[in-house]
């Protein structure tokens, strides 16, 4: 606990007590000027912030820590009295945190200002209202002091006519619009009269104005990946990025920016790529979704502006139906048949093996049919490897290996199947129509 003993000498009227307590006061006045605390001192104070009637509550009393170490101020009070010092006159109020070494703590009237308000570290009740000629005292507990010689008075000061100050006279009154401060923040001669002077421009300081160096606090941010959502799939998508801190993650999506659907919080990493999947979605849907994470704390979060994405229709799509042989020789020879060419695109990339169908060939006359069983085969490999339709609108047994195919950036599998049917001997000329199937399987 911080204690100090100052020079405190009231109004005496007796002239051999008025010498005695002077030659005191001139014992403690005799430090060098320059000598600062050391311990927490009232630093400046403010009783009425504009002439006349109406600022009398702006009043706010600044603590300075001269000293090289941060001073704990847990219990600790301002207290002040009117100009009699009487006890029946204390107004009181607790004090809590920390001043740091070479830091100011400001406490202000609850019922100042707004300006005043905010940068205070602490607010006084209404009650604590500083006036003409007050005496203010910084105390180290939370107890009404009995007297000016209180052992756990820190620091004191009279102003005006005060009864009661340090040294040989009490310190100027604060006029309308001014406050009384020391001729150096910090410097105690334990002499109100020489220490304090009228300030013209006040300059009440918080906690967070008096620190001579530069600070700054990183806070959680999300990083997006540079390719944010990838794999996306029919009914799925995986959402990338990194957060400078470890803790929790989600993403939050859904139809529209108001999102309704959160994944479960996930555990991430500090600068390390995380991915969260989405999974039961629609098909060829766009869906809006933002990032949001925390630290372990919990005490500091992120999350991103608002992002979208498609996901791929589903099944299959067939872009163009290309006739490489419009006219076919009834031979029963495959190179002398029909033939076609089908681009497609097959989304879900986990299916990999690919069949066709066709139903049986009618004659536009309705005279002649034509079996697809037997007479078609259908490649993906340009011909390099056939597989046979082997009943007339059923899918074969053996399907093509389509794994190898389109597995680069673009989205799905961009497939290239070659169809041909022999005419069997005999065939009656003429114009012939059919229907297909094309149908794509996960492997067993």
């Amino acid at each position: 606990m911080q204690t100090r003993r100052n020079c405190k000498i009231p109004i005496l009227t007796t002239g051999i007590f008025l010498i005695f307590g002077i030659g005191i006061c001139l014992l403690s006045a005799d430090k060098a000027r320059a000598d600062l605390a050391d311990y927490v001192v009232v630093n400046e104070i403010q009783t009425d912030s504009i002439s006349g009637a109406g600022g009398t509550n702006d009043d706010w009393v600044e603590l300075y820590n001269p000293t090289a170490g941060d001073i704990v101020l847990d219990g600790w009070s301002i207290q002040k009295t009117s100009s009699s010092g009487l006890a029946s006159s204390i107004r009181k109020t607790t004090l809590s945190g920390t001043i740091a070494a070479g830091g100011y703590l400001l406490i202000v009237r609850e019922t100042a200002t707004t300006t005043l308000t905010e940068m205070a570290d602490i607010l006084a009740l209404d009650s604590f209202s500083l006036a003409d000629h007050n005496i203010v005292y910084l105390v180290n507990n939370d107890v009404n002091i009995t007297d000016y010689t209180d052992e756990n008075i820190i620091d004191f000061v009279g102003f005006g006519t005060a009864s009661y100050y340090e040294g040989s006279g009490a310190a100027p009154n604060p006029p309308d619009t001014k406050s009384i401060a020391r001729y150096q923040d910090g410097e105690d001669t334990d002499n109100n009269d020489v220490d304090f002077v009228v300030q013209d421009n006040p300059t009440p300081q918080n906690s967070e104005e008096d620190d001579d160096g530069v600070d700054g606090t990183v806070l959680v941010t999300i990083t997006p990946n540079a390719q944010p959502v990838q794999n996306i799939g029919p009914t799925s998508a995986d959402i990338v990025f990194q957060v400078n801190s470890d803790g929790n993650a989600l993403i939050n999506y859904g139809l529209d920016d108001s999102y309704g659907s959160s994944t479960v919080a996930e555990a991430i990493s500090a600068n390390i790529d995380k991915t969260i999947s989405l999974d039961g979605l629609n098909c060829e849907t766009t869906y809006h979704y933002s990032i949001y994470a925390e630290n372990t704390s919990g005490d500091d979060s992120d999350n991103t502006i608002d992002a979208t994405f498609t996901t791929l229709p589903c099944g299959i799509v067939v872009h163009d139906i290309t006739i490489t042989k419009t006219a076919a020789k009834a031979n029963d020879v495959p190179e002398d048949g029909w033939e076609w060419v089908f681009d497609i695109t097959v989304w879900d990339t986990s299916e990999t093996i690919l069949k066709m169908k066709f139903d049986q060939w009618d004659q536009s006359n309705g005279v002649e049919t034509v079996d697809a069983g037997g007479n078609m085969q259908f490649s993906v490999d340009n011909g390099v490897t056939w597989f046979n339709i082997t009943a007339n609108g059923d899918y074969p047994a053996l399907g093509a290996d389509i794994s190898g195919i389109g597995n680069d950036d673009t989205a799905g599998r961009q497939v290239a199947i070659t169809v041909r049917m022999k005419v069997p001997v005999g065939t009656l000329a003429g114009h012939y129509d059919s229907s297909y199937g094309i149908l794509t399987e996960q492997p067993e």
